[in-house]
């Protein structure tokens, strides 16, 4: 807490220069964040006279603690560490900030605030965050001060406040605030000043990230080299394992752990290591990892974990930052942790929650030790369950029904018994880390005693880089064909419909007839542009994860048949016979995107088929799917057109392929009408498949859609 410095004094001592400059060098001299925020508040007290300046740093939740403050003795009550609710300061109040960019000055006596801006905000704000967006930022600059906020105030004993947003990276950091305990007005020099300064506060986190970033990395590297280093040590290959697991348990801030490897041709009986009290499962000659749980991690059989979004982003940056060889290994030999927080919350472990109910486990992280596909065994890490001790200014009830203005911050401890220890994405990167380093020594150690196993292996592993560089090489293939083909399908009817539309323009044309053929050309042309820019953003939006699923009953019959009007004319025109045959009367599916299907495979049909028929058939069959016998729609079209050769017709449904140039060049197209189907059958939990016996014996494309008794 620094000494408290009246107004007079500070003009003469502290001059605007030098308050920038000694900021400037405090920043310079440390990159300790707590050291340069201490002195910042210090300073800016000295500089405003004021009785109290704090910054109050926001948390995740919304909620925000001071984490810094310099009062006078005796003037206003230090909060230095209180967390603050985040009611406190609502969205509508960070929003304001984030538009505004810039300092709120409110005076308790007069009841109104001043929202003191930059010359060119960003955008604007109000009261609630809806307002903020809607209303012109010249409403908030002077406005009288919510009653709630004039009650918080004085409650605190403050009758001035200066508040000022800390941004870091386009968001609001943190707040600087300054408080008195009488009315006091400030001009806009030293606001300008203070400003400046936190400015400089604001580099200073960036700074100080950056420190932090650089340091958990360098620790990261260290834990990771010396694990290393002890896997590959000339001790027995058991000891080692056992002294990586009690490294790993400790570096990873857990209670307890388990590594269990499967059995495998050198070892015929499975292995685990243990460290830290352990669960006591039920069947003592099988361990926990035979359990239904545990054994689906190893068989990949669970989905993708999904409470951890955070996470990809994080391993794609450090992956980033890797070399070559890293990032190979990380893909052959990493696989994906699995995290669950609480363990009593998650349905999977349901069957062995008994076990752990005489210890304090509550979190457990699993990582499985695969290479390639071949399962290794699993790391399973154990975190007990915590205490907490949060020190708020002031008590509060978390029920919105019983919110109001707090009358007291005096400081009130809140203690919560048996919460769990949650798990950060670095936390789980260094594992995943380490797991693919252990995945390494194991396999290295099983190749070491097995010389066969080790050459089947080897040889594994070259056919895999031969298939992924052959696929590369395809698919670095297919999108340049697919930039040409695209880039020339869409000059096609562009150019079209300008030249049609430039002669429309100079009247170049004789009679109406000539009038009404150029005008539907270029009508024409426009269309095929338009068809081929939805072809592309389709498969974009569906790539993107972007497209949902609207399902609802439908009328199949109906729908087939209106499929069939559109095709009239074209079935006509060609003397190709469109035969239906439609033995389902409902389905469940999204409308929209059954229609589309239907729409890209008949168009296709009627595009490579030049004589013969078309038919359109649905029918209902019993399909056996993992086992179980489910009943489906299944829903064909089959043409007589020029058909597909054997070796090509799985590759039709992958992105801008077709069969050869030749039919792209006398037919035309992206290749993406049938990546598009299969993307929406799969969307709506389908199956999608191609026959054709060969060329010129045409084309059977038939899809599935589950059905689901009523």
């Amino acid at each position: 807490m620094a000494k408290c410095e009246r107004p007079e004094l500070a003009d003469n001592n502290l001059t605007q220069g030098n308050l920038l400059n000694r900021m400037t060098n405090r920043i310079r001299q440390s990159l300790e964040l707590q050291e340069i925020l201490a002195a910042t508040v210090a300073e800016v007290q000295s500089f405003l006279g004021t009785d109290r300046v704090k910054i109050y740093r926001f948390q995740a939740d919304g909620s925000g603690q001071v984490i810094a403050e310099s009062t006078c003795p005796g003037r206003l009550p230090p909060l230095i560490d209180l967390h603050f609710p985040a009611t406190d300061i609502p969205p509508s109040s960070r929003e304001m900030f984030v538009k505004a960019r810039q300092r709120v000055i409110v005076d308790v006596v007069s009841q109104s605030a001043t929202l003191s801006r930059l010359e060119r905000p960003l955008t604007i704000g109000d009261l609630t965050v809806e307002d903020v967006q809607a209303l012109p930022i010249e409403d908030v600059l002077h406005r009288p001060v919510d009653p709630c906020h004039i009650q918080y105030l004085t409650a605190m004993g403050v009758q001035s406040s200066v508040v000022i947003p800390i941004f870091h990276r386009q968001d609001v950091w943190g707040l600087l605030v300054s408080h008195h305990a009488t009315p006091k007005q400030f001009s806009e020099k030293r606001l300008q000043t203070v400003q400046m300064v936190t400015d400089h506060v604001s580099i200073a986190i960036a700074q100080s990230q950056l420190l932090t970033s650089t340091r958990v990395k360098a620790n990261r590297e260290a834990v990771i080299n010396q694990i290393s280093t002890l896997l590959h040590s000339p001790m027995p290959i058991y000891e080692v394992l056992q002294l990586v697991l009690e490294q790993v348990v400790k570096v990873s801030r857990c209670a307890a752990g388990r590594l269990y490897l499967v059995p495998s041709e050198a070892d015929a009986v499975m292995q685990t290591y243990t460290t830290g009290l352990q669960p006591e499962y039920v069947d003592h000659h099988q361990p926990l990892e035979t359990t239904p749980f545990w054994q689906q991690l190893l068989a990949s059989e669970l989905p993708p974990l999904r409470t951890e979004p955070f996470l990809d982003e994080w391993v794609e940056l450090n992956l980033a930052q890797a070399d070559q060889q890293w990032s190979a290994l990380q893909t052959h030999a990493g696989c994906r942790p699995w995290v669950v927080s609480d363990l009593y919350q998650e349905p999977l472990l349901e069957a062995v929650q008994s076990c752990f109910r005489d210890t304090r486990i509550r979190s457990l992280l699993v990582m499985p030790l695969r290479y390639g596909d071949l399962p290794l065994g699993c790391l399973t890490l154990f975190r007990n369950e915590i205490d907490t001790n949060t020190l708020w200014a002031g008590k509060f009830d978390s029920d919105e029904r019983y919110q109001r203005v707090r009358t007291s911050f005096a400081a009130w401890q809140e203690l919560k018994y048996g919460q769990v220890q949650q798990w950060t994405a670095s936390e789980i990167e260094l594992v995943r880390s380490l797991g693919t380093h252990l995945t390494m020594a194991i396999m290295q150690n099983r190749l070491y005693r097995c010389e066969r196993e080790q050459r089947i292996l080897v040889e594994m592993r070259n056919r895999e880089l031969n298939v992924a560089r052959t696929s590369a090489e395809e698919a670095s293939r297919l999108k340049s064909d697919f930039l040409s083909s695209t880039s020339h399908e869409l000059r096609t009817p562009l150019a079209s419909t300008l030249n049609y539309l430039e002669l429309l323009k100079q009247g170049l044309y004789d009679t109406p007839e000539e009038l009404q053929e150029y005008i539907d050309v270029a009508y024409h042309s426009a269309e095929n542009l338009v068809d081929i820019i939805n072809d592309i953003l389709d498969i974009a939006k569906i790539e993107a994860g972007r497209m949902s699923v609207q399902w609802e009953l439908i009328d199949l019959r109906s729908l087939v048949q209106t499929q069939a009007e559109l095709f009239k004319l074209e079935s006509r025109q060609k003397g190709i016979a469109l035969l239906i045959d439609c033995q389902v009367g409902y389905v469940q599916a999204d409308t929209v995107k059954l229609r589309q299907i239907l729409t890209n495979l008949l168009a296709n049909a009627f595009k490579f088929t030049n004589a013969g028929q078309i038919q359109l058939r649905a029918i209902r069959r019993i399909q056996t799917i993992d086992y179980i016998p489910q009943q489906v729609v299944e829903i064909s079209v089959a043409d007589t057109g020029i058909g597909i050769d054997r070796e090509h017709k799985d590759s039709l449904f992958e992105p801008f392929v077709q069969a050869d140039g030749s039919i792209k060049r006398r037919y035309g197209g992206t290749g993406l009408g049938l990546t598009i189907c299969k993307r929406l059958v799969e969307l709506m939990n389908g199956q999608i498949w191609l026959d054709s016996p060969g060329k010129d014996q045409g084309t059977t494309i038939t899809f599935t859609l589950a059905d689901p008794p009523n």
